[in-house]
């Protein structure tokens, strides 16, 4: 039985343009800058620990008399200035989140897509893999000339092929799928060539254009 080919990227573009809403944007390096150190930094565990020297075991008694050996007076062997002895201000668990609000966080993701208009590849939907092969992803991404790597392809996570998709991106090292809710500034900025699908272009316009209207871009 003959094998089905699949289907190309080239195959799934069409009349689909980007909207106006993205055109009206003016860069803010200010605002891209925050939003990009946010998402980094809220990466951060912030688990790294020492022990102060109340924390290390041991060190209850004086090590030797206070007077009469020569030696320096030692109070326990758990002093910071002793091999094993507890940590002077060193680091403890702590959280670096950076709080942005939703609607700075919208407008920089509009204005990161505003930025890559020129490397930015719009498709009506994902393209059908047989058999959610990397093989077969890689000969769809390479019958598209314009794709430079590394690309960031954004969907919804509701579309038909996203799950196949997904699969057959996760051995690319310099292909990366994303839900459209779940992408940040960074993962676009970062990205050489940009490629969204029109369903998630649609949630863009439908969420952007909520907090644009009192910023002065015009929304259509």
């Amino acid at each position: 039985m003959a094998k089905s080919s699949t289907q190309n990227f080239s195959e799934l573009s069409g009349d689909f343009k980007l909207p106006d809403l993205f055109k009206s944007l003016k860069s803010n390096n200010h605002l891209l800058h925050l939003t990009v150190l946010r998402q980094l930094t809220n990466q951060r565990a912030g688990t790294a620990s020492t022990k102060t020297r109340a924390e290390v075991r041991g060190g209850g008694k004086k090590p030797w008399n206070q007077k009469g050996t020569g030696r320096a007076r030692a109070g326990s062997i758990r002093s910071p200035l002793w091999v094993g002895g507890g940590i002077t201000f060193g680091p403890k668990p702590r959280s670096f989140k950076i709080q942005l609000p939703k609607k700075a966080r919208n407008l920089a993701i509009a204005q990161a897509i505003a930025v890559k208009s020129e490397d930015l590849i719009l498709i009506k939907s994902l393209p059908n893999l047989n058999n959610s092969k990397t093989k077969e992803l890689d000969s769809a991404l390479k019958a598209y000339s314009q794709i430079k790597e590394p690309l960031l392809i954004i969907a919804e996570n509701s579309e038909q092929n996203f799950l196949s998709v997904k699969k057959a991106s996760g051995n690319m090292r310099k292909v990366n799928l994303a839900d459209q809710q779940h992408v940040g500034t960074h993962d676009i900025l970062k990205a050489h060539s940009v490629m969204i699908t029109k369903a998630a272009m649609d949630k863009f316009v439908g969420r952007f254009s909520k907090g644009l209207k009192n910023t002065g871009v015009k929304v259509s």
